[in-house]
């Protein structure tokens, strides 16, 4: 459902950015986001709102989500001081809080530039809380390194956790200009934003790191719930949440998942005392900015790729799983992060297919090349028919299938630098073999790979207009279609021959699509139909559907331009035509239907005031027996039996679910005639009366 705004929201456990930015606190579970929201990650309120009465929480003994993380056992081996400069866009920090005001930095209030960063909705400060408790925990290490380390509260969001996509990408250059070398982005974007990727790779060109939730709509959405943005960028560090290395099924699963992090922790309440208790992907973000804090201590000179490739190599999953769609590359480790050595290539060994090493879809990896014959193996899963493309450094790339190489697309234009690779696949498994190029001139062992998907146009494209409307037989029928091409409608077209029941539903299949549809009559006022937001089924009905053209398009409204989507809608459409009662107009005695025995009269009930009304002539005594057949489910029939005068001779009914209803009368020689009513209406559905005499 396409806002008038768009709103971002912090994930209070995690901060989503649909169209709009929203936090996801406790109390915003199981409601939609609008469209153009950016949303905070929370899963769900806060299990104490209120101060708990007990100590400041930072003056505890250290929580147990940071001993499953292995931040004590980090600070012991530290031996050098955690200096970097650590944003966090959200709904500001509470900047008078004992706790974190001894590493607060002035920072910035985007929603009312003449106010200060002041968190006003408790979200931000929570955040900040769970750094702020990896800190204090150093105090007490017996290694040498302590933490100086700064915090930069950037308010993107307002009081309810919510923004928009402008805010979120302008705090993300604000964190940028002014120092920050590791931002926090516990909030959503369920859609793809160009504005939202140029500010991503501008922290990446500045030498930030950038970490975000991945969200947590699996607990609303199911297999629906796709990775948010910014954490689905490949160079953002996507943080799902788990219970140490046993996943939650709340949070969101998908390729783009990094790592993950405790989903439930303790953390700093907002008005200067107390604790509070949060679940979400929200607060894992901060546990694995604190590492990444950690990590640069030990390597100021790292990049973001080598820092993320670090954390990635050094998490934790249970048995022997190296990577997989709900918790990324498993648990993140503090201390083996920041024990870890400077090998880049830990993805060996993983020279053959048969230990070729996971590339999930949307993200990167990175390796050396160990010898001029040196082969890495990658291997992932495509999830529709589409293009799939590989970028980076430059790399002889040869792409296999289940029955053998796969031959490139061929390509005009190669980006200035760097390379650029594609094919086009059908759904499945494929494996990827990367080789040092033996033609390059590049004295660099080193080499990292992005790779990128676009699902292939649908079967009835091109239809993104009327003119070009896909033309739909007049009968019930269901579709698949997707949104290849930014900014990409389909339209479709039927031609009633009758007039009938006309009905349209779409669902989707992930929560990047917010399906709308509109409806055009021939000649008609257009409808729209938008009533649900992300991830939502859009359904329609017009009863009385005249014969004549109707035109339908469905788009996706999560913003008035949107970016191609990686998933499909189904719409279902459903045509009901009248049946035609060929012995109307009989609604009274006069006009009544004559019957001839053991024919079968095929009658419709038009309203639940309809009559239809039948006579016959017997010529001496006779015992008349009547059946009427076929009737319609749930529907309650009576048929009387009137003389020449209409007074009444008899009643009949069926029962309740019976289909079918039986009478007779010995009658004398005469002219009689049989009445028959409804309790409701059937425009599809005709009942069958036949008459039998029996002397």
């Amino acid at each position: 459902m396409r806002a008038s705004i768009v709103i971002l929201t912090a994930f209070a456990c995690l901060t989503t950015v649909s169209a709009p930015i929203i936090a996801h606190p406790s109390n915003h579970f199981g409601s939609f986001y609008a469209s153009n929201e950016v949303k905070t990650a929370v899963y769900a309120q806060a299990i104490e709102s209120q101060p708990t009465g007990l100590a400041p929480s930072l003056t505890s003994p250290v929580p147990a989500f940071m001993r499953m993380i292995g931040i004590p056992d980090a600070w012991a081996s530290l031996d050098a001081d955690v200096t970097s400069t650590i944003a966090i866009v959200d709904t500001g920090v509470d900047i008078n809080h004992p706790e974190l005001k001894p590493y607060l930095l002035e920072g910035k209030n985007l929603i009312n530039e003449k106010k200060p960063a002041q968190d006003d909705n408790g979200h931000g400060t929570a955040v900040a809380g769970i750094i702020a408790a990896v800190a204090k925990a150093g105090e007490s290490s017996p290694g040498l390194g302590r933490w100086k380390a700064k915090l930069l509260p950037v308010k993107a969001l307002d009081q309810f956790g919510s923004g928009n996509e402008e805010k979120l990408t302008q705090g993300i250059r604000y964190a940028v200009d002014q120092g920050a070398d590791i931002i926090v982005l516990s909030l959503g974007l369920r859609r793809d934003a160009s504005g939202l990727r140029e500010a991503v790779a501008y922290a990446e060109g500045k030498g930030v790191l950038l970490i975000a939730a991945s969200g947590n709509d699996a607990a609303l959405f199911g297999e629906k719930a796709a990775v948010q943005y910014p954490a689905a960028y490949p160079t953002v560090v996507a943080v799902a949440g788990s219970d140490g290395v046993d996943p939650i099924f709340q949070s969101t699963t998908g390729p783009e998942n990094d790592v993950s992090a405790s989903w439930s922790v303790q953390t700093l309440a907002i008005g200067g005392s107390g604790t509070i208790e949060m679940e979400g992907t929200s607060m894992g973000a901060p546990q694995v900015a604190a590492i990444a804090a950690m990590l640069k201590a030990v390597h100021p000179d790292w990049k973001p790729v080598r820092l993320r490739e670090t954390l990635r190599r050094t998490a934790r999953l249970d048995g022997n799983q190296k990577w997989n769609d709900r918790m990324g590359y498993g648990l993140v480790s503090a201390v083996q992060a920041v024990e870890a050595d400077s090998i880049i290539d830990w993805r060996e060994p993983n020279d053959t297919r048969t230990n070729a090493s996971e590339f999930p879809l949307g993200k990167e990896v990175a390796g050396t090349w160990r010898s001029a014959s040196d082969s890495d193996w990658f291997t992932f899963e495509i999830p529709y028919d589409g293009v799939f493309s590989v970028t980076g450094e430059e790399s002889k790339l040869s792409l296999y299938g289940d029955s053998g190489i796969l031959n490139p697309l061929a390509i005009t234009e190669q980006p200035s630098s760097g390379m650029n690779k594609q094919w086009q696949l059908s759904k499945g498994r494929y494996w990827l073999q990367a080789n040092k190029p033996t033609n390059s001139g590049s004295t660099s062992d080193g080499y990292r790979l992005v790779s990128r998907f676009t699902i292939s146009p649908d079967a009835r494209e091109p239809n993104n207009s009327a003119a070009a409307a896909y033309t739909l037989p007049a009968r019930d029928q269901e579709w698949v279609g997707n949104f290849h091409d930014r900014g990409d409608s389909d339209w479709t077209v039927v031609t009633l021959p009758k007039p009938g029941i006309l009905r349209l539903s779409v669902t989707t299949d992930t929560t990047r699509i917010d399906p709308e549809v509109r409806i055009q009559p021939a000649g008609g006022e257009e409808i729209i139909v938008d009533e649900r937001a992300d991830g939502g089924n859009e359904q329609w009905s017009l009863n009385n559907a005249k014969a004549g053209k109707y035109y339908f398009r469905i788009a996706n409204a999560v913003s008035t331009n949107p970016e191609p989507v990686i998933g499909t809608y189904t719409a279902s459409l459903e045509y009901i035509t009248r049946k035609e009662d060929f012995y109307e107009p009989n609604e009274n005695a006069l006009t009544s239907t004559p019957l001839s025995p053991d024919k079968v009269y095929s009658g419709l009930m038009n309203s639940n005031k309809d009559q239809d009304w039948y006579r016959f002539t017997i010529s001496d005594k006779q015992l008349v027996k009547l059946s009427v057949g076929h009737i319609p489910n749930t529907m309650a029939i009576q048929v009387e039996l009137r003389n020449r005068k209409l007074q009444s001779l008899g009643k009949w009914s069926n029962g309740n679910g019976q289909r079918t209803l039986l009478g007779e009368k010995s009658l004398p020689p005469g002219t009689y005639y049989l009445k028959i009513t409804s309790d409701r209406s059937n425009q599809s559905e005709t009942y069958g009366l036949r008459v039998k005499f029996t002397s």
